[in-house]
């Protein structure tokens, strides 16, 4: 990972370790030798960041933070010196360069992607909870979301019966995003059985969302053509009024006969526009 940031940078800067020790010294915690909540919220609002923005996530993996909420000293200065920075200015100009990189670099992304697993774990946790890895996997694909991530996140919060996320599920997500294909997916390939039951609720849910859509479009179908029945014998009542009154025999009354019938005609078009018009479903992520 450090070289990878140093390759981001691509500057040498001078960063004395006197200067680095008074940054750390500005946010420790009084009691403790390290940068926990308090001071970490400092940190984030003197770099212009919320604590839960993806580039504190940046951060934390250009730092390699062990946990959440916590930057050890030997964290934050060798994390710094690695990124060439010894000012909140700086620090914020690399992880600008950073993130820019991790939208190009798939390999970069990949190994902060493994960083966030890691990262999100209780200490002597192995496996990530639920709520846990769903909001890390909304974080982390801030950059190169994945098509299917809405729905994918969906699925798990209508199963909050799983258990947790292990780190070979979470590992494998990545590239199962970026190839499944829910119409041709393969269910003997060595993906995890999370995957198969992810894909299997995909298809039921499609099928259903079809088979709505197309019972809609059929009773639509019968709407319009019983509305049009419906204007065409108020047309042929209109016309036979008109042939009563006279209209069609008298030559001299033609132009008004066709004024009649066009403005009838008019009528049942208005009366399809206003009618025919069906409210769209809204999308099930």
């Amino acid at each position: 990972m450090s070289d990878i940031i140093t390759t981001a940078v691509k500057e040498t800067l001078e960063v004395s370790d006197n200067t680095l020790n008074q940054l750390f010294e500005e946010y420790k915690d009084p009691e403790e030798d390290m940068i926990l909540t308090e001071g970490i919220e400092r940190l984030c609002h003197d770099l212009k960041y919320q604590p839960d923005e993806f580039a504190i996530l940046v951060l934390a993996w250009c730092l390699d933070a062990s946990q959440m909420c916590r930057f050890t000293k030997s964290e934050f200065i060798e994390g710094l010196h690695k990124m060439c920075a010894d000012t909140i200015e700086t620090v914020r100009i690399r992880l600008e360069q950073t993130i820019e990189m991790l939208k190009v670099d798939t390999e970069m992304f990949k190994q902060l992607y493994r960083f966030t697993f890691r990262f999100g774990l209780e200490p002597d946790q192995r496996i990530l909870s639920l709520d846990m890895a769903i909001s890390l996997w909304k974080l982390v694909f801030t950059v190169h979301t994945p098509e299917l991530l809405g729905n994918w996140i969906h699925f798990l919060e209508q199963h909050p019966s799983i258990r947790g996320i292990p780190k070979d599920t979470w590992n494998m997500f990545l590239n199962f995003s970026e190839q499944c294909d829910i119409n041709n997916y393969d269910d003997t390939e060595a993906w995890p059985s999370l995957f198969d039951d992810f894909v299997d609720y995909e298809r039921s849910r499609l099928t259903t969302l079809t088979e709505i859509s197309e019972s809609e479009d059929a009773a639509d179908g019968s709407y319009c053509a019983s509305k049009g029945v419906v204007g065409e014998s108020a047309e042929d009542t209109q016309i036979e009024a008109c042939v009563a009154a006279g209209y069609v025999d008298d030559d001299n009354n033609n132009d008004d006969f066709s004024r009649q019938a066009h403005q009838s005609q008019l009528g049942k078009a208005a009366s399809m526009g206003t009618t025919g018009v069906r409210s769209a479903n809204d999308d099930i992520l």
